[in-house]
């Protein structure tokens, strides 16, 4: 008859493959950039994650934690990497991308959809941003949903700058942000003014 601790940690074992075989399957590409590299994550329902290279590559540990298992799926990931890629050579500006971020309170969400609005070659204020939202008193929650968007460039928060022209924050540091900033420079109008009626009609 089998100990006790011998039917625990039988158990135990049970559990991790029960948990191993429902993990979550989730691609990865990578894509070089000026600045460095830039990892893409993505189901086959859509994109998942963006990282920028100041933040730290995913690993197989962190996508366990996650409940996701990491492979590779070109068919998955090759569409975003061409627009991303297009996008960093100043070739694409459209980033029509499927998402399917799997995270998100509804209050980050809407506010993601909304900084998607934003027209390559402007910026935003927060209060703007608030403002198409439907948030108008809330431009600090804005920045802080902004600050946990999954997916930046294709939810373009790095166009979001303050009132007074200072660029604000960047979850992936400000070196990202004026290099993407500048990368749609020839385009860029700030602060947003000329734009706030197109970006206010409903």
């Amino acid at each position: 008859m089998k100990s006790k601790g011998a039917r625990e940690a039988k158990s135990k074992r049970a559990s991790e493959k029960k948990a191993k075989a429902k993990r979550e399957e989730v691609a990865q590409a990578t894509i070089r950039a000026p600045l460095g590299k830039v990892w893409v994550l993505a189901t086959e329902s859509g994109l998942r994650e963006i990282r920028l290279s100041s933040r730290e590559a995913p690993t197989r540990a962190e996508m366990r934690s996650k409940g996701w298992k990491l492979i590779r799926r070109p068919r998955w990931t090759d569409p975003v990497r061409r627009l991303i890629e297009g996008y960093l050579t100043g070739t694409e500006r459209r980033l029509e991308i499927p998402l399917d971020l799997g995270a998100g309170t509804p209050f980050q969400r809407r506010v993601w959809e909304a900084a998607r609005k934003i027209p390559y070659g402007t910026a935003a204020s927060y209060v703007d941003l608030a403002r198409l939202a439907g948030y108008p008193r809330a431009s600090r929650a804005v920045g802080n949903a902004l600050g946990a968007n999954p997916v930046p460039i294709v939810v373009p928060c790095h166009r979001v700058i303050h009132a007074d022209r200072s660029i604000g924050g960047f979850s992936s540091g400000l070196t990202w942000k004026r290099f993407l900033l500048e990368l749609e420079r020839g385009q860029l109008e700030l602060p947003m003014k000329p734009r706030r009626r197109f970006l206010f009609k409903r």
